[in-house]
């Protein structure tokens, strides 16, 4: 594979970064700074902020004007046009010390959502499943769960938790993707000083994961080897998201715990992109009655 460089997308300095979501029908890159509760949308040259009134971590798109947003009170429907919240479902209500943190569309229509103590207390997160209405457990006892992605098989799920160093997997079922038996760990970061967080799957089925503190996102195979690592220029990647053609990796990142530290390329909490990566596979929607 060819050597990539990282480039600033958008030059914003998020204190974290988070979320990318490519809209394939409008073309446009969305992500938060969950912390500062702002949504960014960026189209070409045209640059969007909006400041919410919820801590949200994580996107998912549901039709040409309409976002999936998890936030720290639950799952609500975005309108991108009137900037408009409604209410879908609560999360972990019976936790109010709890919020989302990571979050991806799966491959059946379904959202699935991480959720963490605000101050990353042991094991008390968990990873949800929104599918046809329903809200249903998937993995408990997780730290800091992070990494959600499918495999392009469509007969197996990741997720990772940033606080053990660690990448697990698990089987679905191809027709409805519901679990299927434990999940079995995938690859181990835990010798290393680097967190895995935000991760997607390419067209071949790699995945590519963002290393907080790792200052690269590396690509791993299905059969768990690192195969390619990229290097983002600044200490804290969070979450790629292919966009464009396919072809573009978006990267946001963190100047969380580095605002008094130097950077020699790029801005830390810049949005950068890898042109001409390898062939990326973009988000499917989320179907929601109505919708």
């Amino acid at each position: 594979m060819n050597t990539l460089t990282a480039t600033v997308f958008d030059s914003t300095l998020n204190f974290v970064g988070e979320g990318p979501l490519w809209h394939p029908i409008t073309q446009t890159l969305y992500w938060v700074d969950f912390p500062n509760h702002i949504l960014h949308s960026k189209k070409g040259d045209h640059k969007v902020e909006q400041r919410l009134n919820n801590m949200v971590t994580a996107l998912a798109w549901v039709n040409n004007e309409t976002l999936l947003l998890a936030s720290d009170k639950g799952l609500n429907t975005y309108n991108t046009s009137t900037h408009k919240q409604s209410f879908l479902c609560s999360v972990e209500a019976d936790k109010p010390d709890n919020r989302s943190n990571d979050g991806r569309a799966d491959p059946w229509g379904g959202f699935w959502i991480s959720t963490m103590h605000g101050d990353a207390h042991e094991n008390e997160g968990a990873i949800y499943r929104f599918h046809n209405g329903v809200l249903t457990q998937v993995v408990s006892d997780l730290t800091i769960p992070n990494g959600i992605c499918f495999d392009k098989s469509r007969a197996r799920a990741y997720y990772a938790d940033s606080k053990t160093q660690k990448i697990y997997r698990f089987d679905v079922d191809s027709l409805t993707g519901s679990p299927i038996g434990e999940s079995v760990l995938f690859f181990d970061y835990s010798s290393s000083a680097v967190s895995p967080d935000g991760a997607v799957i390419d067209s071949e089925g790699n995945m590519w994961i963002a290393l907080w503190d790792g200052a690269r996102v590396d690509c791993i195979s299905p059969k768990a080897k690192v195969i390619q690592s990229l290097a983002t220029q600044t200490p804290r990647p969070t979450c790629p998201a292919f966009g464009d053609d396919g072809t573009t990796l978006y990267v946001t990142s963190a100047q969380c715990g580095l605002e008094d530290t130097p950077f020699d390329a790029m801005p830390h909490g810049a949005t950068l992109a890898f042109k001409n990566a390898v062939k990326g596979v973009f988000e499917p929607c989320v179907k929601i009655d109505g919708f």
